[in-house]
């Protein structure tokens, strides 16, 4: 960062209710990784603002910049601000990992505006699990609609949306993307652990101030207990798995899901 900040930051991302937040505790399991923290929803406005600069620069942006450069630095700025307050509130560690599933979609602007310093941690999961997990989460708050395939569909698009945005843009390694299903893997550990410049993470020491379950719609039991994987949810219904998958099939095919 421009003036003091932390070495290294990592963005952990994925469809909401695809695993971002279990791989964000892990990850901060790591000697020198900032604690676990909450989602940093309050800073996705700054590379969405920096994305829309962009493609209105010849109607709009140009007007008040000489140059896409002198624009982006600007907006570096404005970014610095927020993640240096987030890394001194969490000890000011030498690499600060943060997570907002929403923010997924606006990684490569992240990448443009920390060309050296940022690193991103993607989680796929399948999109039955992803859809049938939301389903869980709109019915325990309480919506009065009931959850039918138009609202799959729309967690489908959703889930479309979020991983064609990091598909389509090339990361010059520094991308890890992994299955939800596969986090346990000693081997999957260890990557993230290179990945993100540290000797191991620790699974045993994971959560610190988690969130309980019991008073937020989003949160889930196994928060504040060891990964576990196994199928906490009864299997998506047959109508809003068919919903599902005449969106997302060409994404299952291609990460191997049936």
């Amino acid at each position: 960062m421009s003036a003091a900040g932390p070495e290294k930051i990592v963005f952990v991302g994925g469809a909401p209710r695809s695993g971002t937040t279990v791989t964000h505790a892990l990850l901060c399991t790591a000697p020198r990784v900032s604690p676990y923290n909450q989602e940093i929803s309050f800073f996705r406005g700054i590379p969405q603002s920096y994305r829309l600069g962009q493609l209105a620069w010849k109607e709009h942006t140009s007007t008040f910049f000489g140059e896409p450069e002198e624009f982006r630095r600007t907006m570096r700025e404005t970014a610095d601000v927020p993640l240096r307050r987030i890394w001194q509130a969490l000890g000011e560690t030498p690499i600060l990992c943060v997570k907002d599933p929403l923010l997924t979609p606006f990684f490569h602007d992240l990448r443009a505006l920390y060309p050296e310093e940022a690193r991103f941690v993607v989680v796929v999961r399948h999109p039955y699990d992803v859809v049938r997990s939301r389903q869980e989460v709109h019915e325990r708050g309480g919506a009065a609609q009931a959850f039918d395939p138009g609202q799959a569909a729309m967690v489908a698009r959703e889930y479309m949306a979020t991983y064609r945005a990091i598909l389509s843009q090339s990361f010059g390694g520094r991308l890890f993307m992994f299955k939800y299903e596969d986090l346990n893997s000693q081997q999957i550990q260890m990557g993230l652990a290179q990945f993100i410049g540290v000797e191991k993470l620790n699974p045993g020491a994971m959560w610190g101030d988690a969130p309980e379950a019991d008073s937020d719609p989003w949160g889930s039991p196994k928060y504040n207990k060891p990964i576990d994987l196994s199928p906490r949810l009864a299997p998506l219904a047959p109508e809003l798995a068919q919903a599902t998958k005449a969106i997302c099939g060409p994404m299952m095919e291609r990460f191997g899901y049936e």
